[in-house]
């Protein structure tokens, strides 16, 4: 917000110069951003917090200079002479929840022209052009007290003015000249017969002052910060007025305003302001914050003195009472930060000076964090992945709608009105599209390969919004060896896999996975295992991403890991164990899950475990078909095996592989 120096002076004293303000608006908490030297005035661009709408005017500014330096604040003043004719005006609020109170005051026999030079030079100096005198001194306002107003030719009012939520696909041409269609949402002033503002935002055309009005209708009124801001962002449209409007307007000033913007108009424009206002509506409030001395000095580390405090506190305008240690605060309507004992803990730091504040850490008394079943869950889910060279992204969760098509998610995706940025407006309804865009970078930039998991949560809408958290996984290039001395792996849809079951029998699970196409993976070499999800990334999608090497990757809902794994131990091994290794030629589409069921079927006893040790296809065994070559290992608890036993549920196992999976032994 741009401040004139010698406009502020018109209510506060000002001793200092130029070093002096830059260092008294910063400690205030409003660092300028940029200082224009401008005749005998300086102007400062100043960055206000979105938290003091107090101070976007100079006179809100003068007060907390007030405050700071101890100086008097002079009070705007001036005498409001009215006409004998009553301002009989009828006001209607439809939604007193978006508008609990509006004020209008009337002038006639206004003569609306060009605005003296003083008025010219005040909006010039903030970054207004002139329009007319009339809109002018509204503006003038606006930058003086900060209260947003906005005057009405009376005479293309048709009937009352009537507050109330637009209706859908309602048009209003506004004051700059562009229509714009109105949703329930929004709410508009009317008359009896279509919108003639959007309230809190910007005026329509059809009923602005013009050089041929004469009489004018002053509206001051208090509209929900939330619909304002829910209706200027959808419209694409701040202005002057919205800017304050949605970060909280001071709702007890609403008769000064109305009354001084008349005042104003009478001197500058002339006419006759009308005796009285017409009102609707009532807006009461009063917020009470109770706290101590004590409470306070103890947040802030240091002991300030209680005068101090309490002084400070009124100067800002509050309503201070202390009885006994109890202190109550009960804040002035234009400061709508503050609500509880912490935030006058800050002020009373701001109007210390911060810089005066001794840096000590608090002592420890309590334990940080509470541990629970999921985060000991997520904890070994950690040290699991990290342990197998995996590294932990945390990326954001809106992505493309050209990658969205490539989800698979559950029900429709969700598109946010106001993105970060225009080229991701979605929320992800899978986490390997936002770890795709990690792996890409990080090839980018010149990394050989990539092994990152994340977990997040993915949303979608199917009627309401819904979500859903999930664990991701993806492999690309060369990838870290399992120990620090050995050699790079090579990404592949094994090592994924693998790295998937040995995640899931840390917590007693064992995966069968059966093929299901998915949108994410190349057609026929897509895995699904109750939920769980793996295989190679699309090529059209790795192209989205710009990545020229082959990603491997898996998903799942967090739901499928147990929260609490019931540990079972083994005794040491009293006999030794028998191993043999077996090939056989199948059919090239029998695959090795099939093969594990059919073993498994057969319920052997003493066989403690089996696995895959190689694959060969070639001339020699046929075309169409593949050797495998499996590692058996047979052990008994209570005594040594024999041979015979072996050999004769070795054969059974083949026996069965022959029959139900046409498989031959290659002795």
């Amino acid at each position: 917000m741009k401040v004139s120096v010698n406009w502020l002076r018109e209510y506060v004293e000002i001793k200092g110069e130029r070093p002096w303000l830059e260092e008294l608006f910063s400690s205030m908490g409003f660092p300028p951003e940029e200082v224009i030297p401008w005749g005998d005035d300086l102007v400062f661009d100043l960055e206000v917090t979105p938290n003091r709408p107090d101070c976007l005017s100079h006179y809100g500014l003068a007060r907390e200079i007030s405050v700071f330096t101890d100086s008097p604040l002079k009070r705007v003043e001036f005498s409001l002479q009215e006409d004998e004719k009553t301002a009989d005006f009828p006001i209607e609020i439809q939604d007193r929840g978006l508008c609990p109170r509006y004020v209008a005051r009337i002038v006639e026999g206004v003569k609306v022209g060009e605005s003296p030079r003083w008025l010219k030079e005040k909006l010039e100096k903030v970054g207004l052009q002139s329009v007319n005198s009339v809109v002018d001194l509204s503006n003038y306002l606006l930058y003086a007290i900060g209260h947003p107003t906005h005057v009405f030719d009376l005479d293309k009012l048709e009937g009352k003015v009537i507050v109330r939520r637009a209706r859908e696909g309602e048009k209003i041409l506004c004051l700059d000249g562009e229509e714009r269609t109105l949703s329930n949402g929004d709410l508009v002033i009317a008359d009896e017969k279509r919108p003639v503002a959007i309230a809190g935002v910007i005026g329509g055309e059809d009923t602005g002052v013009t050089p041929f009005t004469t009489r004018v209708l002053i509206e001051s009124a208090y509209f929900d910060p939330i619909t304002v801001r829910k209706t200027s962002r959808r419209l694409g449209l701040t202005t002057d007025a919205s800017y304050r409007f949605e970060r909280g307007a001071d709702p007890m000033v609403l008769e000064f305003a109305a009354d001084y913007l008349a005042y104003l108009i009478k001197e500058v424009a002339g006419g006759r302001v009308l005796r009285g206002r017409a009102v609707a509506g009532e807006y009461s409030e009063q917020r009470r914050i109770k706290t101590s001395i004590f409470f306070i000095n103890s947040r802030l580390g240091q002991e300030v003195e209680e005068d101090f405090i309490l002084r400070k506190l009124r100067g800002l305008g509050a309503e201070v009472r202390k009885k006994g240690e109890e202190v109550e605060v009960i804040p002035p309507s234009w400061r709508r930060d503050l609500n509880i004992p912490e935030d006058l803990v800050e002020e009373v730091a701001r109007l210390k000076g911060y810089g005066s504040i001794e840096g000590k850490l608090p002592p420890v008394e309590e334990p940080q964090g509470l541990q629970t079943p999921e985060r000991e869950m997520l904890w070994k889910v950690r040290r699991v992945l990290t342990g197998l060279g995996y590294s932990e992204a945390m990326t954001y969760i809106w992505t493309s709608p050209q990658a969205d098509k490539f989800s698979g998610g559950k029900g429709e995706p969700i598109v946010v009105q106001n993105p970060l940025s225009k080229e991701n407006p979605v929320l992800r309804r899978s986490l390997i599209l936002t770890l795709l865009e990690s792996v890409s970078l990080n090839l980018r930039m010149g990394r050989k390969g990539v092994a990152l998991f994340e977990v997040g949560r993915v949303y979608w809408k199917d009627g309401k919004p819904e979500e859903e958290k999930r664990l991701a996984l993806v492999e690309a290039g060369e990838t870290k060896g399992r120990t620090w001395d050995s050699p790079p792996l090579q990404a592949s849809f094994y090592s994924l896999k693998g790295t998937a079951e040995a995640l899931l029998r840390v917590f007693a699970l064992e995966p069968k996975f059966a093929l299901e196409d998915w949108p994410l993976f190349e057609e026929g070499f897509s895995l699904h295992w109750n939920g769980l999800r793996l295989g190679p990334i699309k090529k059209e999608l790795l192209e989205l991403f710009q990545i020229e090497v082959p990603v491997f990757a898996a998903e799942l809902p967090l739901k499928l890991i147990p929260l609490k794994v019931k540990k079972a131990y083994e005794d040491l091994q009293n006999y030794p164990s028998v191993r043999r290794d077996v090939s056989m030629i199948f059919p090239g589409d029998v695959s090795f899950q099939r093969i594990r069921e059919v073993v498994e079927e057969l319920s052997i006893p003493i066989l403690r475990s089996f696995r895959l040790i190689d694959l060969y296809r070639g001339e020699s065994i046929g075309e169409g078909k593949k050797s495998l070559t499996f590692s058996f290992e047979f052990r008994a608890e209570n005594r040594t095996l024999r041979s015979e036993e072996v050999e004769a549920e070795l054969e059974r196992i083949v026996e069965a592989l022959s029959k139900k999976l046409s498989g031959e032994w290659r002795k």
